[in-house]
C-alpha cells in the first residue's frame, strides 16, 4: 500500500536543524505528539521542501501502546494509501532523527524518535533511553480527569521495557513507577486512571496485591454508592483478579458476586424509574453473572422471573410504537437471524452498517412527490412543536413565490419522509439487532473500547468518553449516550476538519478566540468532502435542523426529558454516531474486507 504523500521525489531532504526542532517542541501548548506535529506542519507550510513534513508524520502517527510490536499505525487510510509509519522512514532520516537527541531536550520528543530508533535500527541505547523518557512525559501529562494520554505512555514505557529487558529490573523499575502513582492516589482518582493502571500490574505480575486489591474495592464501594455502576462494576472485577493474585479466593468470590448484585440494582432502580426496557438488560446481565458464582446460582430463578415480567412489560412500553397499518415481524426476524452467532467485533460493525443512510437525494423526490399526491397540504403553514410543547419552527406553505420559502417548505416535507423512514428503521432492524447482540455478548466498556480506538473520529484524549456513550446506547439508555455523545461528536467533527487543515477557530481583534459550534462546522465543504452528503444530511437534520428533531440544541440547554430522549429519535441519532465513530476505524475496513459479498438487509 503506497503512502497519502504523493511526492515523487527521490532526493532525501534532510531534516531542520536540532535546534529549530526544540524550538517549535518548547512553544507547543500542549507537551504532547500530536500538537508537535501541528507544529511541525506549520513550518512545513511556511517553508516546504525543508524536511518538516517528515517530522509532522512521525508525531502524528496512530499511536497504539497495547500492540507491542506496531505501537504506531498510519494516522490514515484512505482509497488504497496511507500515511507514513516506521518502515517509511529512510536511512538518512533515521540518522538525522538520532541526531537530534543530543539537541532536543523533551521527554516527548525524545521517548518518541527513541522508540521509532528501536523500531527501525533495534537500538538497545534508544530503546532504554525511550523507557525513561515515556515515564518522564507520562508524570509530566498526568492528570486523573484526562487520564488517557499518561496511562498511554506508561503502558508503552512497559512493554518496550519488557522488549529490551525481558527478565531485567528496567520493566520492574516501570512498574514499580505504576504503583506508586496508585498508591499516591489512594482511590481518590475519579475516572480509570487507577483501573488501567491495576490492569497492567496484574498482566505483568507485579505489585503488592492485596494493598491494590483493596484500593480498588475502595473505588468500587465509591463508585457504586455514587450511582456510577459500570464504574463500579470494572474495579470489583479487577479487584477479584488482584485478590487470586494475592491468594485470597475467597475474598475474589466476594468482590465478583458484589458486582454480580450491582446488575440487580441497576434493574430494580430501572423498573423503579419506568424504565422496563432499559431493566430488561441488567436482568439479563444480572442472570449471566448469577449463573458464574455458585453462592448465588440459587437466586437464578428469582431473576428470571424479574427477566420475563420485564420483558413483557417492554411489550408494553413499545406499543406506542407500533401501527396496525405495517407489520415489521417479518424484517424483525430476518436482523435477528443475521446477527445471531457473530463474534463481537463482526456484531458492532455489522450493526453499524446495518442501515443505508437516508439518501436527502431520493428523499427529495419522495418529498416533492408526497406534494404533487396531496397539493392542499403543501398549500398551508404548518407550525413544527418540540417534545415538550414549544413551538419552535414554521414550514411554510407552497406557492409564495419566494424561493427561499419554497426551498423551507420541501425541506419541511423531506424531515416528514426522514421521520418515517427513521421510526420503521428503529422498530424494524435496530432495536432487534441490539436485543441479539446484547443476548449474546458482554456488551460494556472493556469490549467496546478496542473496537473504536482508533477511530479518526476521536481525538486521542476523549476516548473514554465515545465508549461510555456507546455502551449506554446498548443499555438503551440513550439519555445518558446522547448527553456524552453529541457534545464529543461535535468536538471530534472540529478535530476531523483540522487534520485536513482546516482552522476551527475564530479571532476577534484582540486576539481572543471562539471555536466553531457545530452549525458552522457541518456547513464547510471539507466535511461534505470527508462524509459524505447522506451521512451529513443525518447529522444536519438530527442535531441542527430547526425543522427535525433539532437535539443538539434541546441536549445543551436542557429542553428534552429522559423519556423523550429514550425515544426513537434518540436511538437513531445515537446509531448515526456510532456508525460515524466506527467508519473510520481500522476494524471496520477489516470488517469490510472479509464481507466483500455482505448485503444490507435492512
Amino acid at each position: 500500500m503506497s503512502t497519502i504523500s504523493d511526492s515523487g521525489e527521490n532526493h532525501v531532504v534532510p531534516l531542520p536543524a536540532g535546534g529549530a526542532i526544540a524550538e517549535v517542541v518548547s512553544s507547543s501548548m500542549k507537551l504532547e505528539c500530536h500538537t508537535y506535529a501541528a507544529g511541525f506542519q506549520e513550518r512545513h507550510s511556511a517553508m516546504p521542501n525543508s524536511g518538516w513534513d517528515v517530522l509532522s508524520q512521525i508525531f502524528g502517527f496512530h499511536f497504539r501502546p497495547g500492540d507491542a510490536v506496531e505501537p504506531f499505525h498510519p494516522m490514515l487510510v484512505m482509497d488504497g494509501k496511507r500515511s507514513m509509519i516506521p518502515d517509511d522512514i529512510t536511512a538518512d532520516h533515521l540518522e538525522g532523527l538520532a541526531e537530534t537527541l543530543g539537541v532536543v531536550d523533551d521527554s516527548e520528543y525524545r521517548a518518541r524518535i527513541g522508540d521509532v530508533l528501536w523500531l527501525r535500527r533495534r537500538d538497545i541505547t534508544a530503546a532504554r533511553s525511550a523507557v525513561d523518557a515515556y515515564v518522564a512525559s507520562a508524570t509530566r501529562l498526568e492528570d486523573p480527569k484526562h487520564w488517557v494520554p499518561a496511562m498511554e505512555r506508561y503502558e508503552r514505557a512497559v512493554r518496550l521495557a519488557r522488549q529490551i529487558e525481558p527478565k531485567g529490573e528496567l520493566p520492574e523499575q516501570v512498574l514499580a513507577h505504576i504503583e506508586a502513582r496508585i498508591l499516591y492516589y489512594d482511590g481518590q482518582d475519579p475516572l480509570y486512571f487507577s483501573l488501567k493502571a491495576m490492569k497492567l500490574l496484574e498482566e505483568f505480575r507485579f505489585g503488592n496485591f492485596g494493598t491494590l486489591a483493596e484500593i480498588a474495592g475502595k473505588i468500587a464501594q465509591t463508585a457504586r454508592a455514587s450511582g456510577d455502576s459500570e464504574r463500579a462494576r470494572s474495579h470489583f472485577a479487577i479487584q477479584a483478579r488482584l485478590l487470586r493474585r494475592a491468594g485470597r479466593s475467597e475474598d475474589a468470590e466476594a468482590a465478583l458476586c458484589s458486582r454480580a448484585e450491582s446488575f440487580v440494582a441497576d434493574a430494580e432502580a430501572l423498573e423503579a424509574a419506568g424504565s422496563f426496557i432499559s431493566a430488561h438488560h441488567f436482568w439479563q446481565e444480572a442472570v449471566k453473572a448469577f449463573r458464574e458464582r455458585a453462592s448465588l446460582r440459587a437466586r437464578v430463578p428469582e431473576l428470571q422471573a424479574h427477566l420475563a415480567e420485564a420483558g413483557r412489560q417492554t411489550l408494553q412500553e413499545m406499543k406506542t410504537a407500533s401501527t396496525d397499518e405495517i407489520d415489521i415481524r417479518a424484517e424483525v426476524e430476518l436482523v435477528q437471524k443475521h446477527f445471531r452467532d457473530l463474534t463481537l467485533d463482526d456484531a458492532f460493525f455489522q450493526f453499524a452498517m446495518a442501515l443505508s443512510l437516508l439518501d436527502p437525494v431520493k428523499l427529495r423526490e419522495d418529498a416533492l412527490e408526497r406534494m404533487r399526491a396531496y397539493p392542499l397540504q403543501s398549500l398551508f403553514q404548518a407550525d413544527i412543536f418540540d417534545a415538550a410543547g414549544r413551538k419552535i419552527a414554521v414550514r411554510p406553505p407552497v406557492g409564495t413565490g419566494d424561493p427561499k420559502q419554497e426551498d423551507q417548505a420541501v425541506e419541511g416535507f423531506m424531515d416528514e419522509q426522514a421521520r418515517i423512514h427513521r421510526h420503521f428503521h428503529v422498530h424494524a432492524v435496530l432495536a432487534p439487532a441490539v436485543r441479539v447482540i446484547r443476548d449474546e455478548h458482554i456488551v460494556d466498556e472493556d469490549a467496546i473500547e478496542p473496537l473504536i480506538k482508533d477511530s479518526r473520529i476521536i481525538p486521542e484524549d476523549r476516548l473514554s468518553l465515545f465508549v461510555k456513550g456507546i455502551v449506554a446506547g446498548f443499555q438503551f439508555d440513550f439519555s445518558t449516550a446522547l448527553h456524552i455523545l453529541v457534545p464529543q461528536a461535535e468536538n471530534g467533527l472540529r478535530h476531523v476538519l483540522e487534520q485536513h487543515g482546516v482552522v476551527t477557530r475564530n479571532f476577534d481583534a484582540n486576539g481572543v478566540e471562539d471555536v466553531w459550534l457545530l452549525g458552522k462546522i457541518l456547513e464547510h465543504e471539507k466535511l461534505l468532502e470527508v462524509l459524505g452528503e447522506d451521512m451529513l444530511y443525518e447529522l444536519r437534520t438530527l442535531l441542527a435542523g430547526r425543522l427535525g428533531p433539532n437535539l443538539r440544541n434541546s441536549i445543551a440547554h436542557g429542553l428534552l426529558d429522559e423519556r423523550s430522549l429514550n425515544g426513537e429519535m434518540g436511538f437513531y441519532l445515537w446509531w448515526v454516531l456510532l456508525r460515524l465513530v466506527a467508519s473510520t476505524t481500522n476494524g471496520m475496513a477489516a470488517f469490510a474486507e472479509r464481507n466483500r459479498e455482505f448485503k444490507n438487509e435492512g
